[in-house]
């Protein structure tokens, strides 16, 4: 796991690496704002779609006898954007969407107990997904 986790986050840094080079010039407050809708609406379906998303939550039986509940959930609220124009004369655009993709416990002394108790945040994870436009939408 460790291994696949240092190819992926190496393989995202050279992406940001291309992105920022290829990238020449920041967009419009309009651009901006079309790619911000569409993050937003990115980020919903994240969540209704995670594997670990809150109605997939995972629940795991611990050697003291009682039971952990663990899901992530990403926060519209630490969304940020950016948007930049490429350096090629037709009309492609960079955007670049950060966020924190949060990972919740709860525990109990059933599965039930568990799922109902008051989840805590205990882990952050920084994300950086990068979209393309050339005329036809974000991708």
């Amino acid at each position: 796991m460790r291994l696949a986790s240092k190819v992926l986050t190496s393989l995202i840094v050279s992406l940001l690496l291309c992105s920022a080079a290829y990238a020449s010039q920041p967009g419009t407050q309009e651009e901006l704002d079309t790619f911000t809708n569409f993050a937003i609406g990115w980020v919903v379906k994240l969540n209704k779609s995670h594997i670990k998303g809150f109605t997939r939550m995972e629940i795991l039986l611990q050697k003291d006898g009682t039971y952990l509940a663990r899901y992530h959930a990403i926060s519209p609220d630490t969304i940020t954007c950016k948007v930049k124009k490429t350096s090629k004369k037709s009309k492609g655009m960079v955007g670049l969407l950060k966020y924190i993709e949060t990972i919740y416990e709860s525990t109990g002394k059933t599965p039930q107990e568990a799922r109902a108790n008051k989840f805590k945040p205990v882990k952050n994870i920084r994300i950086t997904e990068i979209f393309s436009n050339a005329g036809k939408g974000w991708r």
